[in-house]
């Protein structure tokens, strides 16, 4: 048997061996603790983005139910404009009427006092002559200078008179009554005309309130959406970064862990413990990074439902078509005049104000002020000055038919808003010495073609 004293040689000669190893398996675990303590950090910080989107998830599902709460309620305000828009181009044609009913019966009050002067003036020459004859006794006038008979001639001309002074009196009184008559219509005619001008007034006011209510919803959705999309974004962001991190903390742990796993292994030749640790080191490691997979695929689920839940907010939004959006019909009739007033000059007419040009379109004069409708379903596709044209709106109904509506003083429809056939899009001009003209001009496939036959509902009024 060997003595104490080689024993002891041997283990001086392993120690230095025992010490490498040792050193080996300690730095091993050191740099095993701060590769996990590192990655932990990170994880934590993915867990945590990862809890910010799942509650921005649910936030962006409550949006979504906004949104449609939204939608409906501007589609009823888009509805209800389209009432009062027709009810302000009812009271605008009432308000036309009664104005030329005035304008005629002050034409005719005129001409029954022309009358009435001229015929009090003949009756009052005739009394004239009356009263000089009356001065005069039956004996004086035939002892006045001249023949007898042309005294007599006078005296019956007087009788004759007498019965043609009645009529006239007559007449007097009836053009007197009927001149009284005609007041008092003018009168009511006057009042009534002024209560139909406060109804425009108050449902002229009543469309603003509308319209100034679906532009504060349209805004309030649009800056829901941003402020949503923008936080959402940054998440994403964020958790973009923080997976970039793990991953690069995974591949300097995994050079490491190979680095480390070469000595373990020269190491593990001399002890079967060292072989053991490494082993379940490796086994950690494998649990390890199967975490990370896994919450690298949940956090990629989480990113894909964000940008559902994004798509779905962005289909409710009132940037999406109506639900009830109308195909362009096949067949001429089914548009609405967009306003109400008469044609002046027709579709291939000579132009009015162009020389040596056709319209290609129609003008109708309106009153002043009058309100414009949308003739038709569809999208708005520009809104705003364009050449000598001044203010237009086009309107593109499918890919084959556009309308195009100039002549405004005020727009209230925007690009890229849709629109809905008699919602208000603007209104003519206030001011100015003659009646403004809207011009109004239909493509089919970018032709011009006559819009009159596609507002057949309306062509007699228009005329009218």
């Amino acid at each position: 048997m060997p003595s104490r004293s080689a024993h002891l040689v041997q283990l001086t000669a392993l120690l230095p061996f025992a010490v490498g190893l040792w050193l080996s398996f300690a730095g091993l675990a050191a740099a095993q603790e701060g590769e996990e303590a590192d990655t932990e950090e990170a994880g934590e910080q993915l867990e945590e983005v990862e809890r910010a989107l799942e509650r921005d998830r649910e936030r962006a599902r409550k949006l979504e139910e906004q949104a449609e709460s939204l939608r409906t309620e501007i589609q009823e305000v888009r509805g209800e404009s389209v009432e009062v828009a027709a009810s302000v181009q009812e009271l605008e044609s009432e308000i036309t009427q009664l104005e030329l009913l005035l304008a005629v019966h002050h034409v005719r009050a005129l001409r029954l006092d022309v009358s009435l002067t001229r015929r009090k003036g003949q009756l009052a020459d005739t009394l004239a002559a009356l009263q000089r004859i009356a001065v005069f006794p039956p004996d004086a006038v035939l002892g006045a200078p001249g023949q007898p008979l042309d005294s007599l001639r006078s005296a019956m001309l007087l009788s004759d008179a007498i019965p043609q002074m009645e009529r006239q009196a007559a007449t007097i009184r009836r053009e007197l009554e009927e001149q009284q008559a005609l007041e008092t219509e003018i009168l009511s005619q006057r009042d009534k005309l002024t209560e139909r001008r406060r109804q425009l007034e108050d449902e002229q006011q009543q469309l603003e309130r509308l319209a100034e209510r679906k532009r504060a919803l349209e805004e309030e959705a649009r800056a829901e959406r941003a402020r949503t999309e923008e936080r959402l974004n940054t998440l994403a962001d964020q958790a973009d970064d923080l997976r970039d991190l793990i991953a690069s903390l995974e591949a300097e742990a995994e050079r490491e862990r190979k680095r480390r796993e070469a000595e373990a292994r020269a190491a593990a030749e001399a002890a079967a413990r060292a072989q053991r640790l490494r082993e379940e080191a490796q086994r950690a490691e494998e649990e390890r990074r199967a975490d990370q997979e896994r919450a690298r695929q949940e956090a990629e689920a989480a990113e894909r439902e964000a940008d559902e839940a994004r798509e779905r907010q962005q289909a409710a939004l009132p940037s999406q078509p109506p639900s009830n959006l109308r195909n362009f019909p096949d067949q001429p009739g089914g548009l609405v005049m967009p306003a109400r007033g008469s044609v002046t000059a027709g579709f291939g007419d000579q132009h009015p104000h162009l020389e040596g040009e056709d319209s290609e379109g129609v003008i109708l004069r309106t009153r002043k002020a009058a309100q414009v409708v949308a003739p038709f379903d569809g999208k708005v596709a520009y809104a705003g000055p364009f050449r000598r044209y001044g203010l237009i709106l086009i309107i593109e109904h499918d890919e084959r038919y556009h309308s195009l509506l100039a002549g405004f003083d005020r727009l209230s429809a925007e690009a890229g808003q849709w629109v809905m056939a008699g919602e208000p899009v603007g209104s003519m001009k206030e001011s100015g010495d003659e009646d403004p003209e809207l011009y109004i001009e239909l493509r089919r496939a970018g032709q011009p073609i006559d819009p009159l036959p596609w507002l057949e509902t309306s062509r007699n009024e228009a005329q009218g």
